[in-house]
């Protein structure tokens, strides 16, 4: 989706995260996974993005990491 990044002049970013809240959920929790502990995340419409975020990206990556720190803590 790099395409859409520069489309809408996204300066600096080299990447997008497109889809439902759970499917981008789930891309960023794949980067938890890897190590990163922090994302910065802007989209189009920024103060309808950032209520969306609020409501529904951000709890959905808390349950997501929770669940899977109990999975880790579960198995040592």
């Amino acid at each position: 989706w790099v395409p859409i990044a520069a489309a809408s002049g996204g300066s600096g970013n080299s990447t997008a995260l497109v889809g439902t809240p759970d499917q981008v959920a789930e891309a960023i929790v794949r980067y938890y996974d890897l190590g990163v502990r922090g994302v910065l995340i802007r989209g189009f419409d920024p103060l309808h993005d950032t209520v969306a975020y609020g409501r529904e990206l951000i709890p959905a990556i808390r349950t997501m990491v929770a669940e899977r720190d109990a999975s880790q803590r579960a198995l040592a």
